[in-house]
C-alpha cells in the first residue's frame, strides 16, 4: 500500500480513511467500510503523537555547544566515513581498567550516544541535537583500552541499503570508487576500509551492518536480538535494531564481543545466561542456499563466489578439524516471501513513529528516499503490523526447523548483488531502486527471526568488489557463529588449489 503526495498533505483523518478504505475495499466489505468512513474523525482525535527519546534534548537541560571536544569533518565524510574526530582519549568518561583492547582505534555510527556530544543519526534536522545518554557498549570498549576516535557518516535515519544520504553525499566504496560503500553503516565500512579504524560500531535493522562490511570486504557481524543493549541508541525499529561490529577480520571482531559480553551493562543477566546454556551444540554442520536458488537470484559474480565458498566449506568439513560438521551437499531453496512482507511491516511502522516523534511529525526535514519508506508506515494498518509481532515466535522456530534442519549454520550470499554504481545513486532512478530492494535480500529477514550472523569477505571480483559469504546461526549461538567464522574466513584467503 502506498501514499502519494496529494494524500500526504489531507487532514489525517481523511489519510487514515483512505488507507483502511483501500484496505477493506479489496473484499467489498460494505458495512465496515461504512463503520470506519463514520468513525475516522474520532479516530484521529484520539491519536495522541508520540514523544521522542527522552535523551535527545531533555527539557530544561543546558548543554555546551562548544565543539572544543571534536571537529567536525562532514564534508569529507563520504569519502573517510567521518562525520566528526574527538580531540581527546577518552570521550566516555570510563576508567581504562584492561588493555584488552589496548591499540585499538574505534569509531561508531552516529546514532549511538555519547553524553553532551552530537548525535545526528545522519540528518541535519539535528545537528543541534546533544545526547545525554552514553551508550554502554562505547563505554566498555573505552574501558578495555580502546581509543574511540570518532563518529561515522551514516545514511539518514539508518534508512538506506545502499548508503544514500541525500544531504551529506552518499557513501564511496574504498573498493572502488565509482560505487557506493553500502549502507546505512556506510561511514562504518568506509572508516575501517580506509584504514582510519581497526573496528566499528554500526546498527542493523535489516541488514546495515551486514551489507557495507560485504560491498567493502569486510567482516560485519550482527548478534542474536536483544543480546547488546539498546540504551543511547536513536531507534529505528525497536523489535528489530541490533547494534554490530565492523572489522577488517574475525579475530578483532571476536576481541570486541568478548569485552562485551562481559560486561554486565552491555549484556544483561538474562541474556548472558542464554548465551552461556546455548544448546545449539545438538546440531551439527552447515545447510546452505541452494546453487540453484542463488543461480537464479544473483549476479553472477556472486553465484561464482558463493559456489567456491561451499567448496571451502566442504573441504573444512572434510578434514574434521574444526569441529563444527560437514556441508549439507544439497541445499535448502527458501520461500522469504511473507517474512519479507512481514519484516517491512515492522520496519516501517515502527520507523514512522520513532523519525516521526523525532522531528516533531515534520515530514520535510526528510530527504526523498526515506520520506517514501517512512511513510508507508502511517498507512499500514495496525492489524498488519500486530500479526507481524504475534508471528515472530512461530515463523522463527518454523525457518529453524525447515530452513535449518539439523544444521548448526545456514550459508548465503550477503546479497545478491556487488556494490552498487555510484551513477545510481540517484533515489528516483530505477538501477537505484533495483538495488535498494535486491541489496537486503538475504539480509533483513535474519532481524525478524531475531537470530545471529556475520558476513566475510571472499576473493574480490571484477573491478576489485568484493562479494561476501553470510553465516547464519541459531538463537544465542553467538560464539559458535564467530569461531565458525574465523575458520571459514581464513581457509578462503588463502590461495585454492
Amino acid at each position: 500500500m502506498s501514499t502519494t503526495s496529494e494524500n500526504h498533505d489531507a487532514h489525517p483523518a481523511a489519510r487514515i480513511s483512505g488507507a483502511v478504505d483501500n484496505l477493506l475495499g479489496s473484499v467489498g466489505n460494505d458495512r465496515a467500510e461504512s463503520l470506519v468512513a463514520a468513525s475516522a474523525t474520532e479516530i484521529d482525535r484520539s491519536f495522541t503523537p508520540p514523544s521522542p527519546p527522552h535523551w535527545l534534548n531533555p527539557p530544561g537541560t543546558s548543554v555546551d555547544s562548544s565543539d572544543v571536544h571534536w571537529h567536525n569533518t562532514v564534508d569529507e565524510s563520504p569519502r573517510t566515513g567521518i562525520f566528526r574526530t574527538y580531540t581527546e582519549s577518552t570521550v566516555t568518561g570510563a576508567p581504562v581498567l584492561t588493555d584488552e583492547l589496548s591499540g585499538l582505534r574505534i569509531t561508531h555510527k552516529d546514532n549511538i550516544g555519547i553524553r553532551n556530544y552530537p548525535i545526528t543519526a545522519g540528518s541535519p534536522a539535528l545537528s543541534d541535537t546533544r545526547a545525554e545518554t552514553t551508550s554502554p557498549i562505547l563505554r566498555s570498549l573505552e574501558t578495555a583500552g580502546g581509543a574511540i576516535i570518532g563518529a561515522n557518516h551514516m545514511a539518514e535515519f539508518a534508512l538506506s541499503p545502499t548508503g544514500h544520504n541525500q544531504w551529506f553525499g552518499d557513501g564511496v566504496n574504498p573498493l572502488s570508487a565509482s560505487h557506493l560503500s553500502g549502507g546505512s553503516s556506510s561511514g562504518s565500512a568506509i572508516s575501517v576500509a580506509t584504514g582510519a579504524c581497526d573496528l566499528s560500531l554500526g546498527t542493523d535493522t535489516g541488514g546495515s551492518v551486514r551489507l557495507p562490511a560485504a560491498y567493502c570486504g569486510l567482516v560485519g557481524y550482527k548478534p542474536t536480538n536483544g543480546l547488546f543493549s539498546h540504551s543511547g541508541l536513536i531507534p529505528l525499529s525497536e523489535t528489530l535494531d541490533t547494534i554490530g561490529l565492523l572489522a577488517s577480520d574475525t579475530t578483532i571482531a571476536q576481541q570486541a564481543f568478548e569485552v562485551l559480553v562481559s560486561d554486565p551493562s552491555v549484556v544483561y543477566i538474562e541474556a548472558r545466561s542464554r548465551l552461556e546454556t546455548c544448546n545449539a551444540s545438538e546440531f551439527s554442520g552447515f545447510t546452505h542456499l541452494s546453487r540453484s536458488a542463488v543461480d537464479r537470484d544473483c549476479e553472477d559474480e556472486v553465484a561464482s563466489a558463493f559456489a567456491s565458498a561451499l567448496d571451502v566449506v566442504e573441504e573444512i568439513g572434510l578434514s574434521n578439524t574444526s569441529g563444527f560438521g560437514r556441508l549439507d551437499g544439497n541445499g535448502v531453496d527458501i520461500d522469504d516471501a511473507e517474512l519479507n512482507r512481514r519484516s517491512v511491516t515492522v520496519v516501517s511502522v515502527e520507523a514512522a513513529r520513532n523519525v516521526g516523534s523525532i522531528l516533531g511529525w515534520n515530514w520535510d526535514l526528510l530527504g526523498d528516499q526515506v520520506l517514501s519508506r517512512v511513510i508507508r508506515g502511517t498507512a499500514i494498518p495496525a492489524i498488519g503490523y500486530a500479526d507481524a509481532l504475534a508471528c515472530r515466535s512461530a515463523l522463527t522456530s518454523e525457518f529453524l526447523a525447515t530452513a535449518m534442519g539439523g544444521s548448526r549454520f545456514l550459508l548465503t550470499p550477503t546479497s545478491p548483488i556487488l556494490a552498487p554504481q555510484m551513477s545510481t545513486s540517484n533515489a528516483t532512478g530505477s538501477r537505484a531502486r533495483s538495488d535498494y530492494m535486491r541489496a537486503s535480500r538475504y539480509t533483513r529477514t535474519i532481524n525478524y527471526l531475531g537470530l545471529p550472523a556475520i558476513t566475510v569477505p571472499l576473493p574480490t571480483a571484477g573491478g576489485g568488489l568484493s562479494p561476501a559469504l553470510q553465516l547464519i546461526g541459531r538463537p544465542y549461538d553467538d560464539r559458535a557463529l564467530l569461531a565458525v567464522a574465523a575458520t571459514i574466513a581464513e581457509t578462503c584467503r588463502q590461495p585454492q588449489k
